[in-house]
């Protein structure tokens, strides 16, 4: 449980934030987003799935995306593994190698300059950038049989997979003009009070209040009780069996988080909630 003395206090607790600095890639595809109304992004997964709305630059945001479209992409594979044979097919010396394929075994030399003699160890290298397999000659086809690294012979065998590659399209929406307008909004909609509680559950709350949390054992009757009393009101989130709400408990406001984990029973009736989202 996190006091939030504030409408900002508790805007700041209910979203996710955004630093240009920490994360440029998501901050650059919300400002796309923002500038032509919506945006679309290439990869295996959406690069940003929140599951609440985002602070950036101190406004509310509702983050969605959608897949509007597919491609098979084909990237390669190289296996290599270290042989105690002299080698009988072409070879090429690790320090003739391009840049692209001197980059990708650069820790396998170091991993092989520090083990021992009997040890035999190897690795694979994956290939997906169009730049890097032109100039490569270990893949599409290998040229060469063999790599030599510092005395040490290495058998190549190249391989290719498909991947799919979504078209992700974000549209990002206003919320709220400031996280002060959505933590009253939120404040409004959401405050639960928390009141007439055992002395058990009174102890487990002031626990979760000093130490930041309270952990208990398996099915313990005080954070079930609580928690029951947390359920009978809709969580503002629910991700991974956890619910937050907002609680007020003798005159102060808290956002408090539920994991129920632990426990089967709230399990239960927290994603009954999450099956409604």
């Amino acid at each position: 449980m996190t006091a939030v003395e504030t409408d900002a206090d508790i805007g700041d607790a209910a979203t996710e934030p955004v630093d240009p600095d920490r994360d440029p890639e998501t901050a650059t595809l919300l400002e796309d987003a923002l500038e032509t109304s919506r945006t679309g992004v290439e990869g295996e997964r959406p690069p940003f799935d929140p599951d609440r709305p985002v602070r950036w630059r101190n406004t509310v945001y509702n983050v969605s995306w959608t897949v509007t479209d597919d491609r098979t992409r084909t990237d390669y594979v190289v296996t290599v593994d270290q042989i105690d044979d002299d080698p009988t097919g072409s070879q090429i010396d690790y320090d003739n190698l391009p840049d692209v394929d001197r980059e990708r075994l650069s820790g396998l030399r170091e991993e092989l300059s520090q083990t021992d003699e009997e040890q035999r160890i190897g690795a694979q290298l994956e290939y997906t950038d169009d730049s890097d397999i032109e100039a490569s000659v270990l893949v599409p086809e290998s040229e060469y049989e063999f790599v030599v690294i510092d005395d040490h012979v290495l058998a190549i065998e190249s391989g290719e997979t498909e991947t799919t590659i979504y078209t992700f399209t974000y549209e990002v929406l206003e919320r709220a003009s400031t996280p002060a307008v959505y933590g009253a909004d939120l404040r409004e909609e959401h405050l639960l009070v928390l009141e007439s509680l055992s002395d058990d559950e009174h102890d487990l709350v002031e626990e979760a209040i000093s130490e930041g949390r309270a952990v208990v054992g398996t099915d313990d009757d005080a954070f079930v009780e609580v928690g029951e009393r947390l359920l009978e009101h809709e969580p503002i989130y629910v991700s991974d069996r956890v619910g937050e709400w907002l609680v007020e408990y003798e005159g102060e406001v808290y956002w408090t988080e539920l994991d129920t984990l632990r426990t089967t029973e709230l399990v239960e009736e927290l994603e009954a909630y999450d099956e409604e989202v």
